[in-house]
């Protein structure tokens, strides 16, 4: 994985580099250099989309060309470039669709936050592909599968699989951007009655039903760029500039990628992972139901069954499978469609019930017995502001590691 570290500041980017190590291979981009690249981006976007570039000046500038993850400091300032104040989020959008890095980290925007309880998302108001501070970096469960770190994030993805994921994402687009997103994503019709008001909103533009709309209503709303270039780029798509084409696609994956991970996974109403679905349906583990391991085990299940009992996947979970994988940062499930499985139902009031009395902790991505007085502290219990009938969840709560909002932590779990 190849990643470039932009920071204002050569100090501040060999920190940067220091934090990632040898995980990966890492190129920098800092001050005067930083500065000439940006100048040259801007130059070549202000042509395009005046419509005087030429085809070859659509390509990706040679200082960000090759690259799976971008890591931009949000502060800037020492660049001295004209204009308003730069910040990493300011260029982020101009990144995206002018550049062919497909994930875009933003760094230290909120240096006093490491967990946000409100979305289970990260900064909500980011414009990048992830929010993170420097010391995160050092984490393990941002590089290793087999992660052990005490500070887990669920939400956090995998970088090497994320710049995968997002290059996958954008050639789906490109096949199938006129197509409705309900259909081509598979949406079982039940969903519509499980997707909260907020997930509908990006899908009730206009006068088409939510189940007509196109991915075209995801670049449309974007608020990576101003409004205007938005309108610009669209028309010369639409003239047939090849160019235009790649940075609409590219705005629309991150677009929808960040709805499907808050509004549709997010609320785990539409579609749940394997985690959240064990808490719901415990005898779904099978045999090893009955010791928090068996239910840590799936945590990390990466091939089918996913540590679940083989039996019931194949033949419930299976044919509920979210087929279009690159959407989601790991195997999921149509909600909708096992809780109408009768089947599934019957068997959860016929288990005997005799499981861990245990809960998902979304800041450590493992299951911790309720007031076990052991290894771990007993989880907390919280409120997010997702809309759905999941609202409540649970963190352990790791020490120097600040959490926002407290007002929304309310003490032990039940």
């Amino acid at each position: 994985m190849r990643i470039l570290v932009c920071d204002d500041e050569q100090v501040q980017c060999q920190r940067t580099m220091k934090a990632i190590g040898s995980r990966a291979e890492v190129s920098d981009l800092a001050g005067g250099q930083m500065k000439s690249a940006l100048t040259v981006l801007f130059e070549r976007i202000s042509k395009a989309l005046n419509g005087d570039a030429k085809s070859e000046e659509w390509e990706c500038p040679n200082e960000f060309k090759g690259y799976d993850v971008a890591i931009i400091d949000n502060n800037l300032t020492a660049l001295g470039l004209e204009g308003a104040r730069l910040t990493g989020e300011t260029i982020v959008g101009y990144l995206r669709a002018f550049t062919d890095i497909p994930y875009i980290i933003s760094l230290n925007k909120n240096v006093h936050v490491d967990f946000d309880i409100r979305y289970l998302f990260g900064d909500y108001q980011s414009l990048a592909d992830l929010a993170l501070n420097t010391k995160h970096l050092r984490n393990d469960r941002l590089w290793d599968p087999e992660f052990r770190e005490e500070f887990a994030p669920w939400y956090w993805p995998r970088l090497a699989d994320a710049a995968k994921r997002r290059r996958e994402q954008v050639r789906f687009l490109e096949t199938r951007f006129d197509e409705p997103v309900w259909k081509a994503l598979g949406f079982p019709m039940e969903a519509n009655e499980y997707l909260s008001l907020r997930a509908k909103s990006p899908l009730s533009s206009g006068e088409r039903e939510p189940q007509e709309a196109r991915f075209d209503v995801f670049f449309g709303g974007t608020r990576t760029l101003p409004p205007a270039e938005v309108k610009t780029l669209r028309k010369l798509a639409s003239d047939g500039v090849g160019g235009a084409r790649g940075a609409m696609f590219r705005i629309a994956a991150y677009e929808l990628d960040r709805w499907i991970r808050r509004d549709v996974l997010g609320t785990q109403d539409v579609l749940i992972d394997p985690p959240h679905l064990v808490a719901q349906m415990p005898f779904l583990v099978g045999e090893n139901a009955h010791d928090i391991h068996g239910w840590n085990a799936i945590v990390a299940g990466v091939e089918p069954n996913f540590g679940l009992d083989r039996t019931l996947f194949e033949r419930h979970l299976a044919p509920a499978r979210f087929l279009h994988e690159m959407w989601v940062p790991g195997p999921c499930f149509w909600w909708p469609t096992l809780k109408a499985d009768e089947d599934l139902t019957e068997r959860f009031f016929a288990a005997d019930g005799d499981w861990p009395d245990a809960v998902f902790c979304e800041d450590a991505s493992r299951f911790v017995v309720v007031g076990n007085g052991g290894e771990h502290r007993s989880p907390l219990e919280f409120e997010t502001e997702l809309e759905g009938s999941w609202g409540r969840r649970y963190i352990t709560y790791v020490d120097d590691y600040a959490y926002t909002p407290r007002s929304r932590i309310f003490g032990k779990a039940r």
